[in-house]
């Protein structure tokens, strides 16, 4: 049977084509286990997704601190083009003649929050509460970290006439219902558990004040030393752009476009 450790419509693409065996799937490629014999800052920096997040956590000073006994929930390439796109053109409202910002322009200061994506102990579905479990991260931010096992994608069912599992949910063309894992970064005084506390929100996802919650692009790689999540999106609307992460929590959906 294969087993699934990260979600997305990328999981149906990639495993329409992969026969029945003990395979598992990292950033699109086999491989037969979720165990990699390599440290988590290699696999890091190895993976197309993640090589940016990895030279920003050593730029930080974290690598040692990422090679520790530690679950990484790293965000990807496209939450740092989103980070750099919004700095961009937040530049050019000031400056039309404003130079690109790139990755040598995200200060010291800023890369102190990269310990956000660091929590403490390896954290997967084999060792993380059906409860949950709130940690806090390596910068003080404080986490909840849980796993569901659903076919219900985020927003609505499409033709299932917004039945919760019904219509084209890419988990009914699986064999085995996915492990999703969500996580939920607090980001003002209190928590707001549930989507519909969240959307209350005035400004929602633009609002400091409101907790962010992602589900995983690829989730359970167990390194030499810890455990490697990456980010996919907002664990409420699957087509809205503004649920996807920007790296620090960065700007805002006006900053997307001049």
């Amino acid at each position: 049977m294969k087993k699934y450790i990260y979600t997305g419509i990328i999981a149906l693409m990639a495993t329409v084509f992969i026969s029945c065996s003990d395979d598992y799937i990292i950033g699109g490629e086999i491989n037969e286990t979720n165990r990699m014999d390599i440290s988590t800052f290699e696999l890091l920096s190895r993976m197309e997704e993640t090589q940016t997040v990895a030279t920003l956590f050593e730029r930080a000073g974290l690598k040692d601190v990422v090679n520790g006994d530690v679950t990484i929930v790293a965000p990807n390439q496209w939450s740092v083009n989103r980070y750099l796109r919004r700095r961009y053109n937040q530049a050019l409202r000031i400056d039309p003649n404003a130079s690109p910002v790139t990755i040598d322009d995200i200060t010291a200061e800023e890369l102190k929050k990269m310990g956000a994506y660091i929590l403490p102990g390896k954290l997967w579905r084999e060792t993380i509460p059906k409860e949950g479990k709130q940690v806090v991260a390596h910068d003080g931010t404080e986490v909840f970290i849980s796993i569901d096992r659903t076919n219900t994608d985020p927003g609505a069912a499409w033709d299932g006439a917004g039945r919760p599992g019904d219509g084209y949910q890419y988990s009914n063309f699986m064999e085995e219902v996915p492990y999703i894992i969500h996580v939920h970064f607090k980001r003002g005084d209190n928590w707001e558990w549930t989507a519909n506390e969240r959307t209350k929100m005035d400004g929602q996802y633009n609002n400091p004040e409101c907790d962010q919650v992602y589900r995983m692009y690829v989730s359970d790689i167990l390194t030499t030393n810890g455990v490697v999540h990456v980010l996919y999106q907002g664990d409420n609307s699957f087509s809205d752009h503004a649920y996807y992460h920007s790296l620090f929590f960065f700007g805002s959906t006006t900053d997307d476009k001049l």
